[in-house]
């Protein structure tokens, strides 16, 4: 526990003289009954007292046999400096061999676990905290009381459930089952446990988020043995062939990090990203990971949380081996990127509607998602907004929003990269303010932030250094204290930290002069001077605080069973695809609704191109009336080119944004459980109904100048038959140019390999160079080819004039002369030619669709 050099008068806060002294010299007041506020004392006697954490000081107030007043005002017997504290604001009491405390009508009350209360039982490590929603401001008041205090195994205490010999089952699940573990993660009638003439056997009844035994996933039938530790979301139940022992650990997850590391390999130079660092997050703690850029901080946050595993160490939580449970975990994790996790178009009620629909249970009423709903917006403060499109919120509250789509879940970790970055000082204080209360509800809360400004309201701060190195982990009191900042003002560490280690640097000089020197006694063949962030490593490793914040805590063992020896190889997420196409086909759909200025400009491609085209091109050019001029069939030829090569081309730019656009939401429900097929084919469902209005409108204008042949079709009439090939065309470019957006990494960079995919479809078709050599095989992967071929096939223009040719073949056409009639095959008049076309242009689809979804399941490797 910190303490303070200088005892402070609990009335005032002003210095006392000394430690055993019984009126305060600035405000008078007699400072007994307690003989003393010095920590040290107060700890030798070992009786009740309140910790109060306010402006960033900190004091201790021993608790006697009387009851004492909160507030404001100077008459109370504890008197706290903030504003929005009430002039009388509670009293703590005497309560058997601890204390409870009231709130007596105060304007902010008292939050414990994020929660208002009117009155609580104190137990021993109890946080109340006073805090102003206006300003993100609050007074911390922890309580400890040595005769209350739990060892942890009397903490882990589990709630049992006998099993009776003669039940032939017994099921578990959210609502109406014989156990009830309630948590939106858990499926109304999750598992269940038959007994049968060979023994106990464990049934995953379809669950949503799966049912784990010894960290294996349940996908069949599995016979129990004494021990089995079953996982539900955040419960484990321990099979004691008798009994199940329920360990619940909502709000009792705790992070060991042993030795992690990570190399990189950038231009051909190994570096290390992720040094050897160990650590250990307690329950409910808030942790910020801090320092400049370049120096690990999301490294690290990604390693914690599983999203990028390092490459050496371990992540336990619970004691269990997090990377090889990390299926039996997942439905527990709640990670914020930097960038947005919801669709900006969409107003926020709908937003989270969707998040809830794809990550809570598939038997989740509306009513239950309705709840969760409120509950969120209410947590994170945005009720008022929940109308409101998200694009129209501030930068903080969309941030607020993102982190209300994680809550749904309820998950009993959370990890934020960046969440205050770019907000003004105001936001970025309720934010933390907000993250605080979080933590206090029963989260493990992680974030990486650039700003210190306000990171005295975590419990911990991890300050991370060149080439990922944590040179400090603990109270941010003791990091002003650990690197001697006498201004109160955390940024001052960054300088103190970076850079390299000249033997005349001031930093070596005034504090590292020691470590300096052993660090040079090592590395005797050093080829330079060590970095600064080396030497505070040493001397972090070699203090107190590294004994008291990391050997020792992860020395002791965590409470509740851990799962040993776990298999690597986790059974996927069994959710419906046809329920998660279904949802997501409807987002989609109300996305392009929201954005009806983009929409807008691609159905006006379609009119646009056509009138243009009706401008430059013959009425007569696709029936040959007007036989006199002896290209006709090249006539036709350039019609059926502008059709082909602007229908693949709409399937492209159509399709080039749309994956990479959402690129950080896709990591982040593809991280919960969102599965490719479905994600794909959503988008397939909805661009090919934009294909197909843009096709109508292109040939519906066309048709206004240019006469089809009315007797020329091979299986249908010739216009319906052209109709089916251009819809071909564009849903082939479509799913090129889905491709093309799973390859890029930004949609401007997607935009920017258009032309690449539509150059060929120009210089491959067929009409502008004769196609020989090496340019045939190059041809066959070309859309326009095959869609030319088709449409020629289609209106048979074959039976159109062409230029001279000395070869004559088959019966002249009225109007043509002998000599001018070429038969080319490939505009064959022929069914299986048509068909074979339509198919190679399906095949195009299909491959491009399983390049995209091959270029989307291998990023789930490169994280």
């Amino acid at each position: 526990m910190a303490t303070d050099k200088t005892p402070l008068c609990p009335f005032c806060q002003a210095p006392l003289t000394r430690a055993d002294a019984r009126f305060c010299s600035s405000c008078g007041r007699a400072l007994s009954p307690s003989p003393t506020h010095n920590p040290t004392t107060i700890l030798a006697a070992g009786g009740a007292f309140l910790q109060i954490s306010e402006s960033g000081n900190e004091r201790h107030v021993l608790l006697g046999s009387r009851p004492l007043t909160i507030g404001r005002a100077a008459d109370n017997d504890i008197v706290l400096q903030s504003r929005f504290v009430s002039g009388r604001h509670a009293r703590i009491e005497p309560s058997g061999q601890g204390h409870r405390i009231v709130d007596v009508g105060s304007r902010n009350g008292l939050l414990f676990a994020g929660q208002r209360v009117s009155e609580r039982e104190l137990a021993d490590g109890d946080i109340l905290r006073i805090g102003d929603p206006a300003t993100g401001n609050f007074v911390s008041l922890m309580y400890h009381n040595p005769m209350l205090t739990t060892t942890a195994a009397e903490q882990a205490v589990p709630q049992q459930f006998p099993l009776d010999p003669n039940d032939p089952e017994i099921t578990i699940g959210r609502v109406g089952c014989d156990i009830i573990l309630n948590n939106p993660q858990v499926s109304r009638f999750h598992a269940q446990i038959d007994r049968t003439p060979g023994g106990v056997v464990l049934r995953d009844m379809g669950s949503t988020n799966g049912t784990f035994v010894n960290g294996q996933r349940v996908t069949a039938p599995v016979m129990l043995k004494p021990g089995d530790v079953i996982q539900i979301g955040a419960f484990k139940l321990v099979y004691n062939v008798t009994r199940l022992d329920r360990y619940d650990q909502q709000g009792a997850l705790r992070i060991d990090a042993r030795n992690l590391s990570r190399v990189v390999m950038r231009n051909g130079v190994r570096r290390i990203i992720l040094n050897d660092v160990s650590l250990s997050i307690a329950p409910r703690e808030f942790v910020a990971i801090v320092g400049g850029s370049g120096t690990g901080k999301s490294t690290l946050m990604k390693a914690l949380c599983g999203y990028a595993p390092a490459d050496q160490g371990h992540v336990l939580v619970n004691g269990d081996d997090f990377y090889r449970n990390f299926a039996a975990y997942r439905t527990v994790l709640g990670y914020v990127p930097q960038d947005d996790i919801l669709h900006r178009q969409l107003p926020v009620q709908r937003a989270l509607e969707y998040s809830a629909r794809l990550r809570l249970p598939a038997d989740t009423s509306d009513q239950e998602v309705a709840t969760r709903i409120e509950r969120v917006l209410d947590d994170v403060e945005m009720t008022p907004h929940r109308d409101k499109p998200i694009e129209a919120l501030s930068g903080g509250q969309r941030k607020r929003v993102s982190i209300g789509a994680e809550l749904l879940a309820d998950p009993s970790l959370f990890f934020l990269d960046e969440p205050t970055s770019g907000l003004d000082p105001g936001l970025e204080k309720k934010m933390m303010y907000t993250l605080r209360r979080l933590a206090d509800s029963g989260r493990t809360v992680v974030l990486v932030t650039h700003a210190t400004a306000n990171i005295t309201q975590c419990d911990h701060v991890i300050f991370m250094a060149g080439n990922g190195r944590m040179v400090f982990f603990g109270p941010p009191a003791e990091a002003l204290r650990f690197f001697q900042i006498t201004s109160g003002d955390f940024a001052d560490i960054y300088t103190k930290i970076e850079g390299i280690a000249a033997p005349d640097h001031p930093v070596v000089r005034r504090d590292l002069k020691a470590e300096y020197d052993m660090w040079c006694a090592a590395h005797p063949q050093a080829d330079g001077p060590p970095t600064l962030a080396e030497l505070w490593e040493m001397r972090y490793r070699q203090s107190s605080l590294y004994q008291r914040y990391v050997v020792e805590r992860l020395a002791s063992a965590p409470s509740g069973p851990q799962v040993q020896n776990p298999t690597v190889k986790q059974a996927p997420q069994r959710v419906s695809a046809w329920r998660q196409f279904g949802l997501l086909t409807r987002r989609y759909f109300d996305l392009m609704r929201q954005d009806r200025r983009n929409v807008l400009i691609l159905l006006l491609q379609a009119p646009i191109i056509a009138l243009l085209l009706v401008l430059v091109v013959r009425s007569d050019a696709l029936t040959g009336t007007q036989a006199q001029d002896l290209i006709q069939r090249s006539e036709a030829k350039k019609v059926l080119f502008m059709l082909a090569t602007v229908s693949v081309w709409f399937g492209i730019i159509n399709a080039a944004r749309e994956i990479t656009k959402e690129q950080a939401i896709y990591r982040r429900e593809r991280l919960v459980n969102l599965r490719i097929g479905p994600y794909l084919f959503s988008k397939v469902t909805i661009l090919s109904g934009l294909i197909v209005v843009q096709t109508i409108v292109l040939l519906a204008i066309v048709l206004l100048k240019v006469g089809f042949p009315g007797d020329t079709g091979i299986l249908l009439p010739p216009l319906i038959e052209t109709f089916i090939t251009l819809v071909l065309s564009s849903g082939a470019g479509m799913a090129l140019g889905l491709a093309i957006s799973a390859a890029s990494a930004t949609p401007d960079r997607a935009i920017s390999l258009v032309p690449f995919a539509l150059i060929p479809q120009i210089l491959f078709a067929g009409l502008i160079f004769a196609i020989e050599g090496l340019a045939t095989p190059l041809s066959w992967l070309t859309i326009s080819r095959w869609a030319m071929d088709a449409l020629g096939a289609s209106l048979d223009i074959n039976r159109l004039c062409n230029l001279p040719n000395t070869d004559d073949q088959g019966s002249i056409p009225p109007g043509c002369s002998p000599g001018f009639l070429e038969i080319e095959a490939a505009f064959s008049h022929d069914p299986a030619h048509l068909i074979g076309r339509w198919l190679a242009l399906g095949t195009d689809a299909v491959v491009c669709l399983l390049i995209a979804a091959w270029i989307l399941r291998r990023r789930d490797r490169m994280v």
